[in-house]
């Protein structure tokens, strides 16, 4: 059996929601991505090579920018001191980012072939419509479908409601992206052993 496709779990931490703001823009538009955390993992959901965690530069205009519920969150859990002291911006993490995945010989998403990388992860439309507004080039990269473990968790809260309340039961919340995907990842293989 291969153990391709693979999946790039992600997840980001904002300075907001991606709702309709004031001002005409969608939050993905407008408030700043502070932190992406990533893991490559095979079909088997075996992690392959090393996670990554980018932290990226912002201003401080950039960060006054965001709601304050972020940053209020990012304050007290130390994120928005990392990124003011950070080395790369926007554009170098996301080549960072890419590198990485070319790094482990995975090449973009070929839909005629099935081959390529994945995005998965808990919501993640949220971390994707950052990707598509303020990271294109990975956007492009990967399939433009993704696997939202919300989604099966949803299907199992209506089938399978035990189910669901073991998952629930396994987070943690701690809104540190690496931390989040390590639980995503959990919680997708007990879906996985329970329902498949």
């Amino acid at each position: 059996m291969s153990n391709k496709p693979y999946f790039l779990f992600g997840d980001i931490e904002t300075g907001g929601f991606n709702d309709r703001l004031a001002n005409g823009l969608l939050g993905m538009e407008y408030y700043p991505i502070f932190e992406l955390a990533l893991v490559v993992t095979d079909r088997d959901l075996n992690q392959v090579g090393s996670a990554l965690r980018v932290v990226v530069h912002q201003s401080e205009d950039m960060i006054n920018r965001s709601h304050q519920w972020a940053i209020d969150t990012h304050a007290k859990s130390g994120l928005l001191d990392e990124v003011r002291l950070g080395a790369y911006s926007l554009a170098e993490c996301e080549l960072q980012i890419l590198d990485h995945i070319k790094g482990l010989g995975i090449e973009p998403y070929n839909r005629e072939s099935k081959e390529g990388i994945i995005f998965a992860g808990n919501s993640i439309m949220f971390d994707r419509s950052y990707l598509l507004c303020q990271m294109p080039r990975l956007h492009e990269f990967l399939h433009y479908r993704q696997l939202d473990i919300s989604a099966i968790a949803l299907a199992a809260r209506a089938w399978a409601p035990e189910l669901e309340k073991k998952a629930v039961g396994m987070k943690q919340y701690k809104h540190e992206a690496l931390a989040d995907i390590r639980e995503s990842i959990a919680e997708l293989k007990f879906y996985r052993d329970m329902l498949f």
